[in-house]
């Protein structure tokens, strides 16, 4: 069964209530989607310099509650250090969020989901969906 860590840009999505993604997430089970702590450090740093922080910051916890939220863990650590030698190596690197979340993603073997997948394809190995 195909897991999916779901971008910054997707939950943003999700939380303004697109309905292209609600039945994109419709198809799936819970056990299927994830978060991680990079992803959710985006979020809350977009609430926060946001005009509604507590409402933002009340609804990403609301949404995000019945979603497992996976770690930066040593497994993701050991995997963004090849990805980023690997990448500088060729010269073209990648953000420092972005490289982390795809860290998560290939230490897990999820395939990430984002709207914006430019950076996401550069790293050999990670599976990309743009929804």
């Amino acid at each position: 069964m195909t897991e999916y860590l779901l971008d910054t840009n997707i939950w943003i999505g999700l939380a303004r209530g697109e309905a292209g993604l609600q039945k994109r997430l419709q198809g799936l089970r819970v056990s299927q989607v994830h978060c991680c702590s990079v992803v959710r450090g985006e979020l809350e740093f977009g609430a926060r310099k946001s005009q509604r922080v507590e409402a933002n910051l009340s609804g990403f916890a609301r949404l995000l509650a019945p979603f497992d939220s996976a770690p930066f863990d040593d497994g993701a650590a050991a995997r963004y250090g090849v990805i980023r030698a690997v990448l500088e190596a060729a010269g073209t690197p990648i953000g420092a969020n972005d490289l982390m979340i795809a860290a998560v993603a290939l230490a897990r073997d999820w395939v990430v989901v984002s709207r914006n997948a430019r950076e996401f394809i550069r790293v050999p190995g990670l599976r990309v969906e743009v929804w």
